[in-house]
């Protein structure tokens, strides 16, 4: 029987009830086997998983179509996905936050997600997210609102946040500043050059010549929004790079702390490229309504933690391959390895219902003869 394992999910069964919670973790189990979000192409893998070989493919799809309508507008439902995320990861730890967006197109329609991610080790996880439904930056309003609902969510004082040139606004600074997230925010030429020049001795031109004759960083104190935050120069350490100075603003006391953290930030490109086409293939969502939307990027989020902690342990088996510069990276990523490691677990629903219960309580974990 499923039910016993179902109800194991404490909270989403309490809330959602036994239907519901069926219907997630069969989806999570389907994305890793169909490697996209498409429903009409899942449901194909769906009479396997739950082991009903002459099911009809087509009764599968409704069934999924309506997961859809009736929880697709539920945004506690999506929020206890997003919390979900952090219990799987709770023993990994995390301290750092990434900020980006990624955009493509339904159809017509314009998809654009800003993302917030944890770094664990060297892996960008999404923990929160909101679709702007619009192409281009996101606003400072935007943020802090995101930003607030994540904030009822989890607890993220005492984290630094990374982001790139377009996460910028004295009013966003100070909002960081006042909800106790550090950051290091990189900065385009000339953003805050008047704070600079007022705060006294080098100015910036001065702090750029410096930078560029002597190949060292270069720091200055100045404030912004009422706070003192620390502007940091450094020579880009990429051959050939179209910008030969990088520049930031932070928060935090030690300026080479500042710049030796940025350099993770691109771990989230890494998270965008493996839910969009290296993993999920989650520009094959064809889920119009925003919040149906955003239910599927809950579910793919959690297959991607769940590819994470099935790689994990074998982080440091991965062989490197080393390229002509010098420079070395692994062969596969964390999610590559872990993503091949969990198929194993997804052709039966009861052994993966087994597999996710072990992670999120090993106590917890029991062992079903039948499935129904």
């Amino acid at each position: 029987m499923l039910s016993p394992h179902l109800r194991k999910f404490n909270e989403l069964y309490q809330n959602y009830g036994l239907g519901a919670v069926k219907n997630i973790w069969l989806l999570v189990s389907l994305l890793p086997l169909g490697r996209t979000v498409n429903l009409y192409k899942l449901k194909d893998y769906v009479g396997g998983v739950l082991d009903r070989p002459t099911s009809q493919p087509q009764s599968h799809y409704k069934r999924l179509i309506r997961f859809f309508q009736d929880w697709g507008a539920c945004e506690e439902l999506r929020h206890d996905l997003m919390r979900m995320n952090l219990r799987l990861l709770k023993k990994l730890g995390a301290k750092t936050l990434i900020l980006d967006g990624t955009s493509w197109t339904i159809g017509e329609a314009k998809v654009h997600y800003l993302v917030l991610s944890v770094l664990v080790g060297t892996v960008a996880v999404p923990i929160y997210w909101t679709q702007l439904e619009k192409i281009g930056a996101s606003s400072q309003e935007e943020r802090k609102a995101m930003f607030d609902q994540a904030l009822k969510l989890f607890d993220l004082k005492g984290m630094t946040l990374l982001a790139d040139r377009e996460y910028i606004g004295k009013q966003w600074f100070k909002y960081l500043k006042d909800n106790g997230i550090a950051f290091v925010i990189r900065l385009r030429f000339g953003d805050y050059y008047e704070q600079v020049d007022q705060a006294g001795g080098k100015d910036y031109r001065t702090m750029l010549h410096k930078c560029r004759r002597k190949g060292k960083l270069v720091k200055k104190q100045v404030n912004i929004a009422g706070y003192a935050f620390t502007v940091v120069m450094l020579p880009n350490p990429k051959v050939g790079a179209e910008e030969p100075i990088l520049i930031f603003l932070t928060s935090l006391p030690q300026a080479s702390k500042a710049a030796r953290m940025y350099v993770m930030r691109w771990k989230i490109e890494c998270l965008f490229k493996h839910l969009k086409s290296n993993g999920y293939n989650l520009e094959d969502l064809n889920l119009k309504d925003p919040g149906k939307n955003q239910l599927m990027m809950a579910l793919a989020a959690l297959a991607y933690v769940l590819a994470i902690r099935q790689g994990w342990p074998y982080r440091k088996r991965i062989a490197t391959q080393e390229y002509q510069d010098g420079s070395q990276t692994p062969e596969v990523s964390i999610f590559r390895e872990g993503l091949a490691r969990l198929i194993h677990k997804c052709f039966r629903f009861c052994r993966f219902l087994e597999f996710v219960l072990g992670i999120l309580n090993p106590k917890n974990h029991a062992i079903c003869k039948n499935v129904q």
